[in-house]
């Protein structure tokens, strides 16, 4: 009987990263650049999330240009009992944590916008100090920026179909 109770109740539970407000399954796939975002350097960006079952999301992205890989990064949202953080290490260097704070919305009752946004912040960060994604369809808007908006930064990816090389 104990075990029947444990199964039915772990089917009754919601997976960590549910289509659910607090979840951010809307940014998993591929996305690149659709246009450099310089033309003169004909720049390409690539972000590709995943989010196995768990308390985490792994990301990694990479760019290149002028027929040559410029730089990659490693990436992953994860939760612990101070919080939900970003957490990037740019060309495998050591981890920058940036906390989300608390503004992950679906804006599904404006009809001038039906998307999902999330931010994180480190304002002990040189820079970035805020990092924050935006998704309204099959584009994903990743800005970069000082806590108070300034020098910000922004990459329109659009959705790709992940090529074999891609998926993990």
């Amino acid at each position: 009987m104990r075990l029947f109770i444990f199964l039915a109740a772990l089917l009754c539970t919601t997976p960590v990263f549910a289509d659910e407000p607090e979840g951010f399954s809307w940014m998993r796939g591929c996305w690149r650049t659709e246009t450099p975002r310089d033309a003169e350097s004909s720049t390409t960006f690539t972000e590709v999330w995943i989010a196995p079952p768990g308390p985490v999301m792994f990301g990694y992205a990479y760019h290149e240009g002028e027929g040559a890989f410029q730089g990659w990064e490693q990436m992953r949202i994860e939760r612990d009992d101070g919080g939900t953080y970003f957490v990037a290490m740019p060309n495998g260097g050591a981890p920058v944590r940036f906390r989300w704070d608390d503004i992950l919305i679906r804006m599904s009752d404006n009809p001038t916008w039906n998307g999902w946004s999330a931010a994180f912040e480190n304002a002990e960060h040189d820079y970035p100090q805020r990092i924050s994604y935006r998704r309204t369809g099959n584009e994903l808007t990743a800005t970069i920026s000082r806590i108070d908006g300034t020098d910000r930064i922004s990459f329109v990816y659009r959705r790709i179909r992940c090529p074999a090389n891609l998926r993990p």
